[in-house]
């Protein structure tokens, strides 16, 4: 299954690099910079870890908030990515290695603050991860994490229509108004049935997220429900009013944020 998974994303490296290099260029890398930025702990020096770093969009963030950053994806395409990305923005100091988030090649507490996106959904076995990030986390340290339960988002689409949905996609690319361009109806197929064959994607989130956590003795955990009304602006919503992605990812699946310390 985790070959699998790394083919679908490895398939979508290019189309991320694109996504996430104009990003950089617009007003969400400011509002992301923010909501990092009073995520850090009080610290001077601050060892970063990014995981699941795809095309390399928040570590080059993290490197601007001057923290000594690694940045590790298990497809090896997307890391390729992230140093040509952090290249042309002359973050040249930004370490990245191909890893499993699930069995980190790190030592114990190695690093001041993890930070994760859209990654905790995609793997086989979350818990062993979360047990992974607490291991290299020093004490003290924080974890951010920003996911969403894509998976019952999927499941949504497929009982929705999947057709529906590529035509919504093509249209939504064509028009210009989201970030993605289409994916073929075979990507749309292999993308729902992936999810639906793996356990995260029926479970209650971020609950099962909070209840893991505190299980493995994290603290002062805090939890925002729907980061994205901080990050997306109005005419951004406003354009997907109605649309099947408001549907399916803003009603569906939030992004939530989840920030505990070790």
């Amino acid at each position: 299954m985790q070959e699998r998974i790394n083919r679908y994303w490895s398939m979508r490296a290019d189309e991320f690099s694109d996504a996430q290099l104009a990003e950089l260029k617009e007003y969400k890398r400011m509002n992301w910079t923010e909501q990092i930025k009073r995520a850090l702990p009080d610290k001077k020096r601050i060892r970063a870890l990014d995981l699941g770093t795809g095309a390399g969009f928040f570590s080059i963030i993290l490197h601007d908030l001057n923290c000594e950053v690694v940045g590790i994806d298990y497809s090896q395409e997307m890391i390729n990515h992230a140093i040509m990305n952090s290249e042309k923005l002359n973050c040249n100091d930004i370490w990245f290695l191909r890893m499993d988030a699930q069995s980190l090649e790190f030592p114990d507490e190695s690093f001041d603050f993890i930070f994760t996106r859209n990654v905790t959904w995609t793997l086989p076995d979350p818990e062993k991860a979360y047990l992974e990030m607490i291991r290299v986390l020093a004490p003290g340290g924080r974890l951010m994490n920003c996911d969403a339960n894509y998976g019952a988002a999927f499941l949504e689409a497929d009982r929705t229509g999947e057709a529906g949905e590529l035509e919504e996609s093509v249209h939504a690319a064509l028009s210009g108004r989201y970030e993605h361009p289409a994916q073929s109806l075979e990507m749309l197929r292999e993308r729902n049935d992936i999810a639906s064959q793996l356990g995260i994607s029926s479970l209650i989130r971020p609950q099962w997220d909070v209840d893991i956590l505190i299980s493995l003795g994290m603290k002062s955990i805090t939890v925002d429900t729907n980061i994205n009304r901080k990050i997306i602006s109005d005419e951004e919503r406003k354009r997907a009013e109605g649309s099947l992605k408001e549907k399916l990812w803003m009603n569906t699946s939030p992004l939530f944020m989840v920030l505990a310390e070790k």
